[in-house]
């Protein structure tokens, strides 16, 4: 891996793996599950449904503040698995 190619990951990741981390935290909290349990389901809904990964756990961090995630596709995604708990998505 080149320097360059280490530096573009390495900031990719310090941006994604936080969203990750809350949307985690967020799912573990209102399903009563352990933080690999949440993570399971997030990677699961997102592979169903087509959609990154972190575009989904930022949908989830979005909706979990009471706000409606701008993208209609995750918005669906959200509604379909977690309406329950969402409602206002």
């Amino acid at each position: 891996m080149h320097s360059d190619d280490f530096e573009d990951h390495l900031a990719e990741t310090l941006v994604t793996r936080p969203l990750i981390e809350q949307a985690k935290g967020v799912l573990a909290t209102v399903r009563c599950a352990a933080p690999e349990e949440a993570f399971a389901e997030l990677r699961r809904v997102a592979d169903a449904h087509e959609v990154p990964l972190t575009d989904l756990a930022a949908a989830v961090v979005t909706a979990a503040a009471g706000e409606t995630p701008s993208d209609p596709e995750l918005r669906k995604v959200i509604w379909h698995e977690w309406s329950k708990e969402f409602p206002d998505c």
